[in-house]
């Protein structure tokens, strides 16, 4: 009888279908077997009795084999076995109730989609397995054996982030990963370490417990700083002078005086009010209780879990010479909208006295605008442009005369400054001007730019910041050396501090900027981590997530 499989070693005999199963019957066709205590083979046939495991479906139909088997007597005196039956490692497992290629499937879903989602899909086949039966087999199966990286990658992940965090471990040049830890303390990292000897490079972030347990670990192994990593530091420390310093760029920031119509904001009720005022005051009781905590000299981790805060708001509280009140909103919301590139057209011409809102929209619409009438006139309302009703107010003037939107004035000793009639941005968008590429800014952002740059600190961190990446771009490992001694000695003290930390880990620091590995293969397989963690719903193990994390790579190949 022809089936569309194999079954290797057996004779099929007959296939009937029996209430909601196909029944597959046949008979072994082998006429010695080994014994498996001995390894002696025989050929005397003691008994013969029936298997029944369950199979692939068919067109959707469950399949169950009645496969007839021998037993033999073992011809060894010696072995403790009189009779042994014989082994099928090629259709079923021994003491298995599912054939080889059943539980090969199920092994594959139980580690792609997890128990209870790999149960599903199996009733949708034809095919009832549990969601335990598919999470034991991943248990059962040991984990696959790699051998030690030449170029080992290491990054945290969190089980509950801001509270538990784990380890992983990758090869770098495969992009594999390889292992993973229940934490990530020095300890931890230096004990595999330890167990695994000849990692050469270790690619890791600026973690101080990675740096010590690399160096306890492997103390011949060359560590690596991720350049990603040292750059979100960087802008990080950035932001950290924005808002020390935020108070002193105001004043290089106006208010938008030259509208012919004053905007009209929303009247607050008094509770919206009252409420603002409140959270401002709770801010504000916060900013004094890290403060008097940092002067009794407790350290921020501390501070950070005694008054409910992350320690990036402390660190900001802490470096602000005053408390440091929330940024306005920007109008008519990020700038970025389709009328961009037509607002100062749209105000250059109301300032030349045109002010009918219909003339200015076929304008604008000679010019390549495709938006709405309404989005022009909303606009120009939002920015006092154009009245918002009949009968309002006529344009104000200033001494008689309209007056026009300045990008100069001289201040008291006739030094010209540049003004803005935008507010100014947060001091987390600030941050991220003086990281970006010049060359990809727009008129917006130049202008911002050039504004805070007025200010002799902004000034000093903006060209140290554009040295850096430089020098990261350029891969210039002999001038970093330099870079530190300017940064030492700039008189910023958020600037120094961050130099102080890069000294300590000087070896790491340079090699970032000298050769090529990163910590990039190891944050996209973190990313999967994350993927394969929250399918689990949070119910897994520490040692099912691992299961399935290493050997997810060879399931997918």
């Amino acid at each position: 009888m022809t089936l569309p499989f194999s079954l290797p070693d057996f004779h099929v005999t007959e296939s009937r279908i029996v209430d909601d199963r196909v029944l597959i019957i046949a008979i072994s066709q082998r006429t010695m077997a080994a014994c498996p205590a001995c390894q002696q083979e025989s050929s005397r046939i003691h008994s013969w009795y029936i298997r029944s495991p369950h199979d692939l479906p068919v067109c959707g139909e469950r399949v169950q084999l009645q496969l007839h088997v021998r037993r033999f007597r073992c011809l060894n005196p010696a072995c403790q076995k009189a009779t042994f039956a014989e082994r099928l490692p090629k259709v079923v497992a021994f003491a298995s109730r599912k054939t080889v290629r059943l539980r090969t499937l199920a092994d594959v879903f139980a580690l792609l989609v997890g128990g209870e989602l790999g149960s599903h899909l199996f009733s949708h086949l034809g095919i009832q397995m549990s969601p335990d039966t598919l999470l034991r087999q991943i248990h059962r199966t040991n984990s696959p054996m790699v051998p030690t990286p030449k170029i080992l990658g290491v990054d945290d992940f969190a089980f509950r982030k801001g509270n538990r965090y784990g380890t992983l471990l990758i090869d770098w040049e495969r992009h594999q990963p390889i292992d993973l830890l229940p934490d990530r303390t020095a300890s931890t990292l230096a004990t595999w370490l330890r167990a695994h000897p000849g990692v050469q490079w270790i690619s890791r972030d600026r973690s101080g417990e990675y740096a010590r347990g690399a160096t306890e670990g492997a103390p011949l192994a060359r560590q690596v700083v991720d350049r990603w990593h040292l750059q979100k530091n960087w802008r990080e420390m950035l932001e950290r002078a924005f808002h020390r310093v935020y108070s002193q760029l105001q004043r290089h920031v106006v208010p938008d005086t030259a509208a012919p119509y004053p905007r009209l904001p929303r009247e607050r009720s008094s509770n919206e009010r009252q409420s603002q005022q409140d959270a401002r005051a709770r801010r504000k009781t916060r900013y004094d209780e890290v403060n008097a905590l940092f002067q009794q000299q407790l350290p921020i981790a501390r501070i950070a879990s005694q008054l409910h805060l992350t320690r990036t708001t402390v660190y900001k509280y802490v470096a602000a010479e005053t408390f440091p009140e929330r940024a306005p909103r920007a109008p008519s919301g990020s700038g970025r909208s389709i009328l961009s590139p037509y607002k100062s057209y749209l105000r250059r011409r109301t300032e030349q006295g045109c002010l009918n809102g219909q003339h200015l929209y076929r304008e604008i619409c000679d010019q390549g605008y495709v938006g709405s009438y309404k989005t022009v006139l909303r606009w120009l309302q939002s920015q006092g442009l154009l009245p918002r009703r009949q009968g309002e107010q006529q344009p104000e003037t200033l001494n008689g005369t309209m007056e026009h939107q300045g990008t100069t004035i001289p201040d008291e000793n006739q030094t010209p400054h540049i003004l803005l009639s935008e507010p100014l941005r947060s001091a987390r968008s600030l941050s991220w001007l003086l990281m970006n590429d010049p060359a990809e800014l727009d008129a917006a952002d130049h202008q911002m730019l050039t504004c805070i740059r007025q200010e002799p600190a902004v000034e000093t961190m903006y060209r140290l910041t554009q040295h850096v990446r430089q020098l990261l771009k350029e891969r210039q490992a002999d001038q970093l050396e330099a870079w530190l001694g300017i940064c030492a000695d700039c008189g910023i003290p958020e600037i120094e501090a961050f130099a102080l930390g890069i000294r300590r880990d000087f070896s790491a620091v340079q090699a970032a900027f000298q050769f090529p590995y990163s910590n990039g293969p190891t944050e996209g397989l973190v990313n999967r981590l994350k993927l394969i963690k929250r399918s689990m719903y949070g119910r897994g193990s520490f040692e099912l997530l691992r299961q399935r994390v290493l050997r997810y790579a060879t399931c997918y190949g």
